[in-house]
C-alpha cells in the first residue's frame, strides 16, 4: 500500500513539474527573404493556399536531436520553399514546447499561410 502511494505521489510530482507553453500570432505578410515591398504586383502572381511546415526538435535525456534550437526562420524558409514562393500572407505563426523534467522535452515552429512569389514592378 505504501508504494503505490508513492509511487502515486511521485507521478505526479512529475506531472506538476511537467511544462508545456505555446506562443501564437497572425502576419499580414511574411518572409525570410530580401522582397521588393512596395509596389510588388500580386494580382498576376502565382499564390499557392494553404502551405504548413514545421522544425521541431526534440531532448530526450539531456540529448537534444538537433545541434542548434530550432527558430521561427527555419519554419518560414520550408514553407517558402514547400510552396515556390518567397513571401507569404495571412500567415499564422505557432510557438510551442514541452517538457518533463530530465526525460524529454520538445520545442517547435509551426507557420501556415498562402505562399506567393513577388516579383520586383517593371517600370
Amino acid at each position: 500500500m505504501r508504494r503505490s502511494v508513492r509511487r502515486a505521489a511521485a507521478a505526479l510530482a512529475l506531472l506538476v513539474l511537467a511544462g508545456c507553453g505555446g506562443t501564437s500570432g497572425r502576419f499580414a505578410a511574411l518572409s525570410s527573404q530580401s522582397v521588393y515591398a512596395l509596389g510588388y504586383p500580386i494580382e498576376g502572381a502565382r499564390i499557392v493556399p494553404d502551405v504548413a511546415a514545421e522544425v521541431v526538435t526534440h531532448t530526450i535525456l539531456w540529448i537534444p536531436t538537433r545541434t542548434r534550437p530550432p527558430v521561427l526562420q527555419d519554419a518560414v524558409d520550408a514553407a517558402l520553399v514547400r510552396g515556390g514562393g518567397n513571401l507569404m500572407l495571412n500567415a499564422e505563426v505557432e510557438h510551442w514546447w514541452v517538457s518533463v523534467p530530465f526525460l524529454y522535452g520538445q520545442e517547435g515552429w509551426r507557420v501556415r499561410g498562402d505562399v506567393v512569389r513577388s516579383e520586383e514592378p517593371t517600370d
